[in-house]
């Protein structure tokens, strides 16, 4: 869109929303296009620089962008509108607590009635990831479903292929195996937030209550290609723990539900482990069947930190927790 095109924001008045069937989102001037703060560029294998674009003054009109290695364009794909899995799909059906407003119409963004856009936002780390086959995977936003986000995939020449429910913050790994590979992802289904608004009526933020068959879980995921499971590592650990100053650990339950993962962006070795980073203070070791291999308690369970883990060339492992950089590894 131009910087004096019209683009669509969330609506302003209470929720539930849409506020009718048949209700338009208010717009503001789009703005010039620019690249997310945060966004790393991708380089495939032929030289092509792959970016995540937004117009400047909103967030649902977000934009792969494919250039030429002379840095002349290759091609531009929107992210707005390429979704269709809002109102009674994957939150509570319409009229009831979580839900949209009754009536609305099935697929659409509740803030928006229109069809959902994978979202840019500046304080996502989200970059481009080109796999083996060529195509191109982005980690967007979407607040419609307890602010998960979509994992989106994009053909080389940027046609949209399928979404995967989860994708905030979220830069996937790569595990290659045979002739194919499989998709690595972190995959929060987030509670205490409400289904798509902050209106604790409306999106009750005890998801376990409101949509038992969709609880707060949390999960690393590995997937197919096509986007298919393929195997998911659940972390059900309840303890909160913290490591003294006589390197003693105390621990309290506290997260009947498991913790978050916290990595932004998991890494896999050569043997298809995958480490992972998780708000419990843990280092995971995943093996390429889904099962633990290891985990290593570091400092402190604590909601951060959004980093990836990540893998030195002398084959150490690097991780954050509660401010400081672990290595591990002989």
């Amino acid at each position: 869109m131009g910087p004096n095109d019209d683009c669509e924001v969330g609506f302003s008045t209470p929720p539930p929303w849409p506020p009718s069937p048949t209700a338009v989102a208010p717009t503001i001037k789009c703005n010039t296009i620019r690249p997310g703060i945060n966004v790393a560029p991708a380089i495939g294998p032929d030289g092509t620089i792959y970016t995540i674009g937004r117009n400047h003054a909103v967030t649902r009109y977000g934009y792969v962008i494919a250039v030429n290695p002379n840095l002349t364009p290759k091609w531009t794909t929107s992210m707005h509108g390429i979704l269709n899995d809002g109102c009674n799909v994957q939150i509570p059906p319409n009229g009831t607590p979580g839900g949209c407003s009754a009536g609305a119409t099935t697929g659409v963004a509740p803030d928006t009635n229109s069809l959902p856009s994978g979202r840019v936002l500046d304080d996502s780390t989200s970059s481009p990831v080109v796999a083996p086959d060529g195509s191109v995977l982005y980690g967007s936003y979407t607040r419609y479903n307890y602010a998960q986000g979509h994992l989106l995939r994009f053909s080389s020449t940027g046609q949209f292929l399928n979404s995967y429910i989860f994708g905030w913050d979220d830069t996937p790994a790569i595990r290659g195996h045979g002739n194919t590979y499989s998709i690595v992802t972190k995959d929060n289904h987030y509670g205490g937030v409400g289904s798509y608004c902050n209106d604790d009526t409306v999106c009750p933020p005890d998801r376990n209550a409101s949509n038992p068959g969709y609880p707060e879980q949390y999960f690393v995921t590995s997937l197919s290609p096509n986007f298919t499971v393929e195997w998911q590592f659940q972390n059900t650990n309840t303890l909160s723990c913290t490591r003294n100053p006589d390197n003693t650990v105390t621990c309290v339950s506290d997260h009947p539900s498991g913790f978050e993962w916290c990595v932004n962006a998991p890494a896999v070795d050569s043997h298809g482990i995958t480490y992972a980073n998780s708000e419990d203070g843990n280092l995971f070791a995943i093996g390429p069947n889904g099962m633990l291999k290891q985990k290593i308690f570091q400092q402190l369970a604590i909601g951060a930190a959004y980093t990836p883990a990540s893998i030195g060339g002398d084959g150490k492992l690097y991780s954050q927790n509660d401010g400081h950089l672990y290595v591990v590894g002989n």
